[in-house]
């Protein structure tokens, strides 16, 4: 929900013809397209005393010299799954786009994949976003005049997202839900993005002076979840059933594991626990080092995945010799696992700890324990290009969301449906 990795993100803007850019990751990044900001995303009530509490530990990697952060005092709750068999091949359904509109893409799902959510492209420059409940669309009128895109949906149909409005020369962005039927705004925010919702209608995101924020409900204000001292820019990206929130948080200025003054924020992989404690997570290694930076986007039953990389370019995309890898990290164990082979990360995980990505030739692929699986594409595959992106994977493994070229290259909102 290709994803995280920064070679997408170093695009500047939307493109007016079709492409094979626009995906998940790059809405949960919070791109500022039309305006310059700096980069900020059951029991949600559990959640509200995050900003008060946490005994102290001395910090690691670049909070190391005298902040603190607090201590996990113990792993989120675990939903033991029904054993499942990963799927051995998916079959590919081409979802309809309300109105005839001739572009669309898939954002989010919720965990059974009944529910899916994206936008559409009406025409050119356009925007529409879209919800889709067992394969039939349903317009979504997010207010705003400029761009809007719902971003992901629980299993009651409650959706998120936001959308841009313009006043004069100047634009900003408001985060929205979408409950049965009806829209609102989330309040408490003058600038900013809703990214996930869980079952308990608890919503995530940031607003745009770099904080990371949790809703307790879609009719709720905001709490601000906490940070160490020297962070400078956090968000919220993802939220599980049992309250766990997983983000990233930023220092700018400050470059590498080493501590290296530069010019490009260095982004950890942050979780906020149900407990109230909150923690830096652990930075995987790349080639016998800890990465440069890292990012967690994804959460379901104690798994979180992302993307780590050994350095980045001006623009946040992998400079020349640098180097990205798949991350899993098991919440519960603190195991932290790398994937070779998807160049893209994780775009979204399952209570499994099974994970949808792009793998190096530029294929979209289910990753499911040892097995994966090379999801078929509408029109041809060209080797090393990238017009198949998953972004969405049930807790079955058997729907995942995302979007895939035509034969005359125009972005498609698709579904596999794999057995």
């Amino acid at each position: 929900m290709p994803s995280e990795i920064e070679l997408l993100r170093s695009l500047d803007g939307e493109p007016r013809t079709p492409s094979t850019v626009d995906v998940r990751r790059a809405v949960a990044d919070g791109r500022r397209r039309r305006a310059r900001r700096t980069a900020g995303y059951a029991g949600a009530a559990a959640l509200t005393a995050l900003a008060v509490v946490g005994a102290s530990v001395v910090a690691a990697g670049p909070f190391r010299d005298g902040a603190t952060q607090a201590a996990a005092t113990g792993a989120p709750p675990v939903t033991t799954p029904p054993a499942a068999t990963p799927p051995a091949s998916c079959a590919l359904e081409r979802l309809p786009a309300p109105d005839g509109a001739p572009m669309a893409l898939v954002t989010g799902a919720d965990p059974t994949g009944r529910y899916v959510v994206g936008r559409s492209y009406p025409r050119p420059g356009g925007y529409q976003a879209v919800i889709w409940h067992d394969g039939a669309a349903t317009k979504v009128m997010l207010p705003g005049d400029l761009e809007e895109s719902l971003t992901d949906v629980n299993s009651t149909g409650t959706a998120v997202g936001w959308s841009y409005a313009s006043a004069g020369d100047t634009s900003r962005v408001l985060p929205y839900a979408y409950r049965d039927g009806k829209v609102s705004q989330l309040a408490g925010v003058r600038s900013g993005y809703a990214y996930a919702v869980n079952d308990a209608g608890a919503v995530v995101g940031a607003d745009d002076d770099g904080h990371a924020l949790l809703w307790p409900s879609t009719s709720a204000g905001p709490t601000r979840l906490p940070v160490p001292a020297g962070v400078s820019t956090a968000r919220a990206s993802d939220i599980d059933d049992d309250g766990t929130v997983v983000g990233v948080v930023g220092v700018v200025g400050v470059v590498g594991a080493v501590g290296t003054v530069g010019t490009v924020g260095n982004e950890r992989p942050y979780v906020w626990l149900p407990d109230g404690t909150h923690r830096e997570l652990p930075m995987p290694e790349l080639d016998g080092v800890p990465a440069e930076t890292a990012r967690v986007s994804s959460v379901r039953n104690g798994w979180a995945t992302g993307i780590a990389t050994n350095g980045l370019g001006r623009k946040g995309d992998p400079g020349q010799g640098a180097r990205a890898v798949t991350v899993r990290w098991n919440l519960r164990t603190g195991e932290v696992r790398t994937f070779d082979g998807l160049k893209a990360g994780a775009n979204a995980t399952n209570t499994h700890g099974w994970h949808v990505g792009t793998d190096d030739q530029g294929r979209a692929v289910l990753v499911a324990g040892d097995r994966r699986v090379v999801l078929p594409d509408l029109s041809g595959h060209e080797p090393g290009g990238l017009s198949n992106i998953a972004t969405t994977v049930s807790d079955d493994g058997r729907t995942i969301g995302g979007q895939s070229d035509d034969a005359t290259g125009t972005i498609q909102a698709v579904v596999w449906r794999c057995q």
